[in-house]
């Protein structure tokens, strides 16, 4: 039964919800549509309560400690006034409140840079990074974070790494500009300058801010102020460069014989890029054997670069004849059973102990400040001259493509697809693979040394199992390279 009384100030004061209800509504008498809720904790506060369209509407104006009668009827009255011209307040409220919010998204827009927004991105993604419940492949890996770091920086610092200064990022033009200047024309401009001298940087760059402006289309802090359609723009795909295809990027089996022969007669420098020659010509050839070395190893077992230059000597296993590596998609920590353990061949086993325990690091570089090699690639091209030089139609083959080599040329001797999945660190694929199958590593070591020896007779390289015949390995029976 509703509760009608001319509201006073007393009369409020002892409204009391009855014993065994949550809540009760007392109604005033001069306003009918002002009413006070009283809950059972003994809180008060006044209500609006009317019709719109035939459906009742209740607005919560305040805590009767705050709101004198006088104010909350004379809410109450206003409120009525719009009800009966069938506007709904709340909805009223809502515009106001986004026209507003509108406003000041705006006036944001005006002063706001990319690389304010930037910055709180990637603070964002270091924050997911360092939670552990957060599975691989819903977090930023270590090395990822650092590809959006170099492309975003400003450049014209000190190279960390050789001589001269860094270069301008390739997203660094973006990031100096405002949030609201970012639009469709601004980024067709952007791409067709960077993809001049840089298209694949350039691709990476808007790739990389593609998915940045997304997640700022999707933080209220943001979305107001960005003009979010502008990265799905038609002329705006049509300028970013393509990936350049990988079809050519890997050895065939009638090259193996030039690699290798361009591979073992590089002459000795330094592996690093841009470091002085102020060592020792003892350490310059060092260096050139773990070029050489590091090299054939990414053949041989088709790991990453980035798993196995950090590879250090208290992962090989010489015993045992494996090599504990990092990996990409298992982790890097070896107490907590991640990474993967793979098989050492008997011609990599070889020459892994023909290297100069320098530090802790198998493939170490004295003048790297991690401590290992950071850049064979400049090695790689080197003996890629090489074997261009003889056979103009050799392919220039990257770094990662001898990993997609590996891959490639084991079908030649027929190894099962999972095998070769569990060596170079592919998600096995397939129910039976995933939960059924485990290989150990003496099977893994059987299919792994039948492919090694396939490539060094196809390569010509006479190798002998032995340790007296170290300085003979990688000698090639076919004619030397000058």
């Amino acid at each position: 039964m509703a509760n009608w009384e001319n509201f006073t100030a007393g009369r409020v004061a002892a409204f009391a919800c009855p014993e065994g209800r949550a809540d009760c509504f007392y109604w005033d008498g001069k306003v009918p549509s002002l009413g006070v809720k009283v809950y059972a904790s003994g809180r008060k506060s006044f209500i609006f309560q009317t019709k719109v369209s035939g459906r009742t509407i209740r607005i919560t104006i305040g805590d009767v400690r705050v709101w004198p009668i006088g104010k909350a009827q004379a809410e109450a009255t206003k409120l009525k006034t719009l009800t009966d011209q069938g506007l709904d307040p709340r909805e009223l409220n809502k515009t106001k409140k986004a026209e507003s919010a509108s406003k000041r998204a705006h006036e944001k827009a005006k002063t706001l840079l990319v690389q304010d927004a930037w910055g709180v991105y990637l603070a964002y993604q270091k924050d997911k990074m360092s939670r552990p419940h957060i599975e691989r492949g819903k977090k930023w890996g270590e090395r990822h974070l650092q590809d959006h770091e170099r492309l975003s920086q400003k450049g014209g610092e000190l190279k960390i790494r050789g001589k001269g200064l860094t270069k301008q990022g390739v997203l660094y033009p973006i990031l100096s500009m405002k949030m609201g200047d970012i639009s469709a024309t601004v980024l067709v401009h952007w791409q067709q300058q960077e993809a001049k001298e840089r298209a694949n940087k350039a691709r990476q760059g808007f790739e990389m801010f593609r998915t940045f402006w997304r997640w700022c289309a999707q933080n209220p802090e943001y979305k107001l102020i960005i003009d979010a359609d502008a990265i799905d723009a038609r002329a705006l795909r049509d300028e970013v460069p393509s990936r350049k295809s990988r079809r050519n990027d890997s050895l065939e089996r009638g090259h193996l014989a030039l690699w290798f022969q361009a591979v073992c007669s590089l002459e000795s420098r330094n592996f690093k890029r841009g470091e002085v020659e102020r060592q020792s010509g003892g350490a310059r050839n060092q260096n050139n054997q773990i070029a050489k070395t590091y090299l054939q190893a990414l053949l041989l077992t088709g790991a990453r670069r980035e798993e196995m230059a950090p590879l250090r000597w208290e992962d090989v296993s010489f015993e045992r004849n494996s090599l504990w590596i990092k990996d990409k998609v298992e982790g890097d920590n070896k107490e907590a059973g991640e990474g993967r353990r793979i098989p050492l061949t008997p011609y990599l086993k070889t020459l892994l102990m023909a290297l100069p325990k320098r530090n802790k690091y198998v493939f170490s570089s004295l003048g790297s400040n991690c401590g290992y090699i950071t850049e064979p690639s400049s090695t790689h091209n080197r003996a890629l001259d090489k074997a261009i030089a003889i056979s103009a139609d050799f392919p220039r083959v990257t770094v990662h493509g001898l990993r997609r080599s590996f891959i490639s040329l084991s079908e030649w001797v027929e190894i099962p697809v999972g095998v070769i999945a569990q060596i170079v660190g592919h998600k096995p694929s397939g129910t039976a693979e995933r939960h059924y199958k485990h290989r150990p590593l003496e099977l893994l070591e059987a299919w792994h040394s039948k492919y090694e020896s396939w490539i060094l007779k196809e390569a010509g390289v006479e190798f002998k199992n032995d340790l007296v015949a170290l300085n003979e390995i990688g000698s090639i029976n076919s004619v030397a390279i000058d």
